[in-house]
């Protein structure tokens, strides 16, 4: 899937920054879901490893570090954007994903 960004979105940092924000709202959605299924072994495997995998923040620490112009700009978007996706996305989960019973 991160390919397929990159191709899709050829800017390096571009491609980046839709991927961290694709990979934060599934978390977050995950991270209701499988709470209120009560399935919290699957979180230590999809949270981390599938997520974390998608998000690449050693992608964004990289690019933010090279020599070209508003590096720390980017770095300052993705945590910005990516906290602002949080935000949003775990109380709608919250609202939408029905507690099992």
């Amino acid at each position: 899937m991160r390919y397929g960004l990159d191709v899709l979105i050829p800017d390096d940092r571009n491609g980046t920054l839709a991927a961290n924000m694709i990979g934060v709202a599934l978390a977050s959605a995950l991270l209701v879901l499988m709470e209120r299924r009560g399935v919290t072994e699957l979180r230590h495997l999809l949270l981390p490893g599938f997520c974390a995998g998608l998000t690449t923040f050693s992608a964004v620490t990289a690019q933010a570090l090279e020599p070209r112009e508003g590096g720390l700009l980017f770095l300052a978007h993705n945590l910005i954007f990516s906290l602002m996706i949080v935000v949003i996305v775990l109380p709608l989960a919250r609202r939408v994903i029905p507690v099992r019973s």
